[in-house]
């Protein structure tokens, strides 16, 4: 008696189109041809520039991360975005100056924070050792909801990508916050004299469902 293994026109053995039948141990084997490797694609000077602006934003973004959750958490709230992405695309359209490869961030024109609670009122900030002192004005005509609101503070130091801040400081009513900042401690950053933080400052309402646009208050001199 006789068995036809292999069927009545036997194994594939070669290429057909695609294919390559052979035997292994015994057994017929049919695969795909391996793919030709592509060649790799030379970006152009736009697809550079494109990345190195976006590299520099996430580079930004990553470093306060936790402040931009919350400062864009409601920007995007109706949108399928994620906060991050929503403060990338904004930083990216207005705050990345430069041209390629020479691109820097304009840290006036930085939001940490973007919404349509009132801002604070005349701001101001100066530094005293390693403690930033931040003021505005206080309306004694102001709402028991206003006066609720709470303030958001940041200060951040290009030298080396490091930032202090704070999600949920004084009330609105109070007039006055403080921010211990590690950051400017010379001893372990070897800071310079002409080293700076970019300082900003923001509102939350009480129940988080509200919050303004930052405000940006300078460069302060360490």
């Amino acid at each position: 008696m006789a068995r036809l293994k292999y069927g009545i026109l036997g194994p594939v053995l070669g290429k057909i189109a695609n294919l390559v039948g052979y035997l292994r141990l015994g057994q017929p084997i049919l695969r795909s041809k391996p793919k030709k490797p592509k060649k790799k694609k030379v970006r152009s000077d736009a697809q550079k520039a494109v990345n190195l602006r976006f590299k520099l934003v996430k580079s930004f973004i990553s470093v306060i991360g936790e402040f931009i959750h919350e400062g864009y958490r409601l920007d995007v709230a109706k949108s399928d975005r994620i906060p991050e992405n929503g403060a990338s695309s904004y930083l990216l359209n207005e705050a990345v100056t430069g041209d390629y490869p020479n691109y820097e961030i304009d840290y006036s024109k930085v939001l940490v924070s973007r919404g349509r609670l009132q801002k604070p009122s005349n701001p101001t900030v100066k530094l005293e050792g390693n403690t930033l002192k931040f003021y505005w004005d206080v309306d004694p005509n102001w709402g028991y909801e206003l006066n609720r609101d709470q303030v958001m503070v940041l200060a951040y130091l290009p030298t080396n990508g490091t930032a202090d801040y704070s999600l949920s400081g004084a009330r609105r009513k109070e007039g006055y916050e403080e921010l211990k900042v590690g950051i400017v401690r010379q001893d372990q950053y070897d800071l310079k004299k002409d080293d700076f933080i970019e300082v900003y400052i923001a509102f939350v309402s009480d129940n988080r469902k509200r919050i303004s646009d930052s405000v940006y208050l300078g460069s302060v001199a360490v």
